[in-house]
This record gives C-alpha cells, sequence and structure tokens, in this order.
C-alpha cells in the first residue's frame, strides 16, 4: 500500500509530465505557424478582416496571435502598425483587426509599398481581446518592436499571448 505522500508525488509527477507534453506540443504548433483555418473554432466574415483581397505582392510583413491559454486563434484584435521616424517620434501607418484564425496581412494598400529599412512597432489592444471575453488581464497593449534590414524579406511577427504573459519571435 502506497503513503498518502508517495501517491501524492505519483499524481503530480503523471500531472507534470502532462503538462510537459501539452507544452511541447503548443510549442511546436506555435513555431510550425501550423493552426489551420479549419482548426479555428471562430470564424470571423467580418468585411474589415478579410485579407484575402490584398495582393500578396505588397505585403512583406504579417501577424498571428495565438491565445495560449485557450489553444486557440486571438480573433478581432485592433493591432496598428508605426514606424519610427528620424526625430524618433511614431507615424502610424495602417490599422487592422485579426481574422478568425488570429492573422493580419493587410498592413499596406494596394499599390502602397510596404516596408522598408527601418524600425517599426505593432501595437496590439490585447486589453479590448480580454475585457470581451472577461478576462482580468495584466497588460492593456502589447507593443512589439522590430528591426526590417532587408525589406525584399517577409516579416512574421507572431504573438503568442496570455491574460499575464506573452512572447514573440520572427516567423516565417
Amino acid at each position: 500500500m502506497q503513503s498518502g505522500c508517495a501517491r501524492y508525488q505519483s499524481r503530480h509527477l503523471t500531472t507534470l509530465r502532462a503538462l510537459a507534453a501539452l507544452s511541447t506540443v503548443l510549442t511546436l504548433l506555435l513555431i510550425a505557424d501550423s493552426v489551420p483555418s479549419s482548426a479555428a473554432s471562430i470564424i470571423s466574415s467580418a468585411p474589415h478582416t478579410d485579407n484575402s483581397t490584398v495582393p500578396d505582392t505588397m505585403q512583406n510583413l504579417s501577424t498571428h496571435i495565438l491565445d495560449t491559454t485557450r489553444g486557440k486563434p486571438a480573433a478581432e484584435v485592433p493591432v496598428t502598425l508605426f514606424q519610427r521616424t528620424t526625430s524618433q517620434s511614431w507615424t502610424k501607418i495602417s490599422t487592422g483587426i485579426t481574422d478568425g484564425d488570429g492573422r493580419f496581412r493587410s498592413f499596406f494598400a494596394e499599390g502602397q509599398p510596404g516596408l522598408e529599412k527601418g524600425v517599426y512597432k505593432l501595437y496590439f489592444d490585447v486589453g479590448l481581446y480580454f475585457r470581451g471575453r472577461s478576462v482580468e488581464s495584466l497588460y492593456p497593449f502589447v507593443e512589439i518592436v522590430f528591426t526590417v534590414a532587408d525589406p525584399t524579406q517577409h516579416y512574421h511577427i507572431p504573438l503568442l499571448l496570455n491574460p499575464f504573459g506573452y512572447s514573440t519571435y520572427r516567423g516565417s
């Protein structure tokens, strides 16, 4: 017969192993950026989030938000792109809203050049997202500042989000 302490340790170890396995799977999904549209439980058909009519050739910037607490894309999050000026202030370039898959790609209008060399900032209004779900959050917004060294490359800036933390990386 196991003692109460040994049973607790065994259960605790099993829980830790399950959490580690879940963390590994989520990390692989996030790094691969492979959450397919068909897996999203919330599909937004709002016209302001439709990215399909924007020519890919003009877009060298995209973003994706995954709510890691829910394990689902963060839909309908306002995103604003800023560019840093020579006077170290910020100029607003565009604003949009993530689609049902948590993505936004339409930062530039047709005919408008995409990212150029320089420093940019993505501003995510995550407070609005969490308030809309009645979830307490530490962060009213998240800003990700990044440098564009080669404007011929595509810059994918994902945001891995939960109410009390966030992370980012350069995706593909």
